[in-house]
């Protein structure tokens, strides 16, 4: 029984995926190549090494020898030894070999047949690895593919083959909704370099918006939540920014795109207008409808304004293509919609040489037509027909929000269209329509009536971009939070974006695993906020551990930065106290209510925003159709701040799905929270804060600190990372240990 059940998991464990798939060709030879086996060189062919490709969207495109510098590093972070990269001439006999393809470049293209620089070729032989790109990014998508290759072989070689690969669309991307939270540029950064490893090309940065006008705090307007996210240098327009120290600077926005671009991935800007417009109509009133977010487009000042802004912007922007927004207008006003849509689009063609996308927007005008040369993002039916928009000679993007959207910590229950997923819902990709593995690909948007879709080689189809949006404001979420929902998503889109309907699918049963390992070794970033634990530390002991007499109340400098969920953090204190660190800080704070003052744990965010312990009910929280929702008609749970009495036991277990949730005294007490406005104010919730264990510094009355990693029986959590749809999640860590043994077991056993 323990060897037929070893068996399937070495099944298992042999079919893990790159993320996108690929198809190998095997080739004669016992031997394949190993990493470590030859000189830590890689050579790049000095006529290829200035190459840059042109057809991209990107404006600074890197050359090749940028890009394999990019790869040098990877190389280095992620398998030790200090790799050094060489121009040559002609290649030598082994080692790592980066160059042009060596076929016929144009049998690579895109899906409807436009050839593409994006294709590559990898040869793996006994000696060398062989990556040839149709262009720049091309050999660097190669080496995405041969960097988790030689993950899944985890030490092992590579077995002799050939490969040639290329994708199905040229968009393949995720959205961020930064107008209605704050992004570091660091952060930023870091998805962008975490996304690149699954060949994602496009990141839409959504970088103005407010709060829904029929949700939360609507006595005044003007105090409704908005935010326009860039800084401008032209002082007559810095009347738009409400919050500076929440803005990116030009030399911000310019670096970001910068780093974006040296790992293949373009940065597609947003301002939107003239819907979703607070932050201009705050700023001047006198150009706002009755509904306040919404321009009035008929007066004289509104459409220069808009001209005025985007005249600002676009020097900054290093991109062929922008997008204006133009979303949930007012369907009376269509003519004048249409106009300001194709007025901006003549203003920023001839302004910058740029093409503007817009989202789907219901136009019902007998008189007008949008322009041809506007990229419609499709994002619901009833606001634009895909089928139709092919058919009219449009160029599209598939944003469906049936398979693309989040609502990032909740749902829009009771309003339609509900549900939106919490974390992005990996099934509808698998199982597009709710059809039992029918994946889903960008030429598939409509998940009711299942006949009507596009051709996988549609001329006007650029591909698909994920959405994660901030609907329930600034406070709903962490940042790293946002990472959690689209955790999943950015691989599995990648790579269904890439293969399309010609490509090599998922493995379902998998896919778990191989999302595992890879995510959790994309090099260059550490949005999962993980230590290095040492290879002399015993199993199972903790990551970190440290204590001190409680008379001592120096300051102390633990130097660990943050540790993402799963965790348990257990804490002995005698005295109120302050530990600090990047994404957050954990203190003793007193908290002011209606009615009283509570001393309590306060969770702060680097962004500001305070998260007191609240008590709920253990019982609460475990709505599997809302996650860490609790509903404010709920009895058992007061929300009221927990009281803190010294000296005191404190753990504190997190892990995404439920959030960071108390235990004092070994008694278990509430979680940190934030109250969320449901409905159009009809349906109020608390919803968990899943909240980074601060490790820098240690002020106060602290007087032992244990951080494990995972969490124990009692948080009631359920694993590492969001809510899988199909089967046991496994960590990176945990998949290299089995492949590992798996290694040692067969060659004991003589299999």
């Amino acid at each position: 029984m323990i060897l037929r059940a070893f068996l399937v998991f070495l099944g298992t464990v042999a079919a893990l995926q790159p993320l996108p798939p690929v198809q190998w060709t095997s080739a004669n030879g016992s031997t394949g190549y190993s990493i470590g086996s030859e000189a830590t060189t890689i050579y790049i062919l000095t006529s290829f090494a200035s190459n840059t490709d042109s057809e991209g969207l990107t404006l600074i495109p890197p050359s090749a020898f940028e890009f394999a510098e990019t790869f040098r590093q990877d190389l280095s972070r992620l398998f030790g030894s200090n790799w050094t990269l060489e121009k040559v001439d002609t290649f030598p006999d082994s080692g790592i070999l980066l160059g042009p393809f060596r076929d016929n470049a144009t049998q690579l293209a895109y899906e409807n047949g436009v050839k593409t620089e994006e294709g590559y070729e990898l040869e793996v032989t006994s000696r060398s690895v062989y990556v040839g790109g149709t262009g720049s990014r091309g050999m660097f998508w190669g080496t995405r593919t041969l960097l988790q290759e030689l993950l899944i072989a985890n030490g092992t070689s590579l077995s002799p083959g050939r490969m040639v690969d290329a994708p199905a669309y040229s968009t393949r991307g995720y959205m961020l909704d930064a107008g209605r939270k704050w992004y570091t540029p660091a952060f930023l950064k870091e998805l962008c370099t975490y996304a690149s490893f699954f060949k994602m090309s496009e990141f839409h940065y959504h970088s103005s918006d407010n709060y829904p006008l029929n949700r939360g705090h609507n006595e005044t307007w003007q105090n409704i939540f908005s935010h326009f996210s860039l800084y401008p240098e032209d002082p007559d327009l810095q009347g738009i920014i409400q919050r500076k120290n929440e803005t990116l600077s030009r030399a911000d926005f310019e670096d970001l795109q910068s780093h974006c671009a040296q790992r293949g991935v373009t940065v597609i800007p947003e301002i939107e207008a003239p819907g979703h417009c607070l932050a201009v109509t705050k700023w001047k009133p006198e150009l706002a409808l009755a509904k306040k977010d919404l321009l009035n487009l008929t007066h004289p000042d509104a459409i220069p304004t808009v001209k005025a802004i985007w005249a600002e912007f676009l020097p900054w922007f290093q991109t062929k293509e922008i997008h204006i927004g133009a979303d949930e207008y007012d369907a009376s006003l269509a003519d004048v919609y249409i106009t300001f849509v194709n007025e901006m689009s003549d203003f920023v063609n001839s302004t910058s040489g740029k093409r503007i996308r817009i989202w789907g927007t219901e136009e019902p005008s007998k008189n007008l037509t949008i322009s041809k040369d506007v990229i419609i993002q499709h994002w619901q039916y009833g606001q634009s027909d895909p089928v139709q928009l092919q058919k009219d000679g449009y160029s599209q993007v598939n944003s469906e929000d049936w398979w693309a959207y989040m609502s990032l910590k909740n749902d829009h229950t009771p309003t339609l269209p509900a549900p939106y997923p919490q974390f992005f819902n990996v099934t509808r990709t698998m199982n597009f329509a709710n059809v039992p593995n029918w994946q889903w690909d960008p030429s598939l948007f409509n998940p009711v009536n299942t006949t009507e879709q596009l051709e996988p080689g549609a001329s006007g189809n650029r591909g698909a971009i994920l959405a994660a949006w901030n609907d329930d404001g600034p406070d709903a979420t962490t940042q790293l939070e946002a990472y959690y929902a689209i955790h999943d998503g950015i691989p599995v889109v990648a790579a269904r974006a890439w293969s399309g309907r010609r490509g090599v699918k998922i493995t379902a049963s998998t896919l778990d695993a191989s999302i595992a390992l890879l995510t959790s070794k994309a090099p260059g970033q550490n949005l999962d906020r993980r230590l290095t634990k040492s290879v002399n530390s015993p199993p199972g002991s903790p990551l970190v551990s440290w204590t001190r007499q409680s008379s001592d109340t120096t300051n102390t400098t633990i130097g660990k930065g943050s540790y993402g969920p799963p965790y348990s953090l257990s804490l002995n204190i005698s005295a109120p106290f302050k530990i600090t660190g990047p994404d957050t800080s954990l203190s003793l704070e007193t908290v002011s209510t209606n009615t009283t003052n509570t001393t309590t744990l306060v969770f702060t965010t680097s962004d500001n925003f305070p998260y007191p312990l609240r008590s709920v009910s253990e019982a609460d929280g475990h709505d599997p159709g809302h996650p860490g929702r609790i509903w404010t008609n709920t009895t058992s749970s007061t929300h009221v701040p927990v009281p803190i009495t010294l000296p005191a036991s404190i753990r504190i277990e997190t892990d995404v799905r439920n959030g960071s949730r108390v235990w004092v005294n070994d008694e278990f007490v509430g979680r940190f929270e934030v109250f969320v406005f449901g409905g159009k104010n009809t349906l109020f919730s608390w919803s968990q804060m899943a909240l980074v264990a601060p490790l820098d510094g240690i002020e106060g009355g602290v007087d032992g600190l244990v951080l494990e990693e995972g969490i124990g029986k009692r948080g009631g959590g359920e694993g590492s990372g969001p809510p899988s749809e199909g089967g046991a999640r496994r960590t990176g860590e945990e998949i290299s240990w089995l492949v590992m043994c798996v290694a040692v077991c067969v060659a004991a056993i003589g299999l």
